[in-house]
């Protein structure tokens, strides 16, 4: 059987919008303090096709710009958002939508709301996700972030991030990861979540591995190096590639 090989390059998403190739895609602040260089923000806001707050994300979009960058939308249950920033969002036209069930988290939520506008567009492809803040609060929350890797594996990209990590799920299957070492790395690592082992043959880091079995208990790779612009992994389970961010 033909191996299914899948590309990433996420440093497509930092080049400025004049010179994004990139597909388009859809910017979900999460719940966490924003802390990322000014123009690095800026890039990831301007080459976003729609740009959602998750519910309290919009308390620190409001704070650390003071209302500089408008979303689309703010979506979720709303327990956390403030009346303020409430107020003054909507008066600057930004759609806010309440969804009290606590069947999802807000994260799922504006995931749902970004189907919509799909069946809406009569889109025949889904728009790849870029979640900022999805790392550095309760763990429990990381896990339902990581979680949701999984169960929107089969249905468009999404790319976990804060300012000094990046993750996001390989499917079975061989994958070609284009890393700038001035931002990507050197530390990453290769996890075998919700499976039970993953086998896996790389190139490109400082301790590859060939058919070699990771599970928790056993082996994971972790605090590996990058020592290549193109790292290659094939796995046959879906895991999750995690590499540090350095940026400047």
């Amino acid at each position: 059987m033909e191996v299914v090989t899948f590309n990433w390059k996420f440093t497509e998403f930092l080049n400025k919008k004049d010179h994004f190739k990139g597909s388009p895609y859809i910017l979900i602040i999460l719940n966490q303090p924003i802390q990322y260089p000014n123009d690095i923000f800026h890039t990831l806001w301007e080459n976003a096709y729609l740009r959602i707050c998750a519910d309290g994300g919009a308390n620190h979009l409001y704070d650390e710009f003071k209302g500089i960058y408008i979303p689309h939308y703010i979506k979720g249950d709303l327990d956390s958002l403030r009346d303020d920033v409430r107020h003054f969002f909507n008066s600057q036209g930004t759609v806010i939508q309440l969804e009290s069930g606590q069947e999802s988290t807000d994260f799922m939520k504006c995931i749902d709301l970004i189907s919509i506008k799909e069946k809406e567009e009569e889109k025949s492809s889904k728009y790849d996700v870029l979640a900022i803040g999805a790392f550095g609060g309760r763990f429990d929350q990381i896990m339902s972030n990581i979680h949701y890797l999984y169960k929107l594996k089969d249905e468009r990209k999404i790319y976990l991030l804060s300012e000094k990590n990046l993750a996001f799920l390989l499917d079975k299957g061989k994958h070609n990861i284009l890393c700038d070492r001035e931002i990507e790395g050197p530390v990453c690592g290769i996890l075998p979540i919700g499976v039970q082992s993953a086998i896996l043959t790389t190139t490109g880091l400082k301790w590859n591995m060939t058919n070699v079995t990771s599970s928790f208990g056993v082996m994971v790779s972790t605090s590996n190096i990058l020592i290549n612009d193109v790292i290659t992994i094939e796995t046959d389970v879906p895991v999750i590639w995690t590499v540090e961010l350095q940026f400047k």
